[in-house]
């Protein structure tokens, strides 16, 4: 699969932050619990958090967190 055509922008503002990723629109509301992580996750300019949320909130959590999990044992198991 070729992802190469997907970008996340993030804008912040007011009533929260809004993620673009592809055609997909995302609104994380300052009342949302996921709201606290992803601002700290932008003054850190980690992007990961968002990626996963984007995967949570398009029914791939699961998927994401296997893959994710799989990709680490295999960086251990290179130590």
């Amino acid at each position: 699969m070729d992802f190469s055509h997907h970008r996340l922008a993030i804008f912040k503002s007011d009533s929260g932050i809004t993620l673009s990723f592809g055609e997909s629109i995302y609104l994380i509301s300052t009342e949302d619990p996921f709201y606290n992580i992803a601002h700290k996750a932008l003054e850190q300019k980690d992007y990961v958090p968002f990626y996963i949320e984007i995967a949570k909130r398009e029914g791939l959590g699961p998927e994401f967190r296997d893959s994710l999990l799989q990709k680490i044992n295999e960086l251990g198991d290179l130590e």
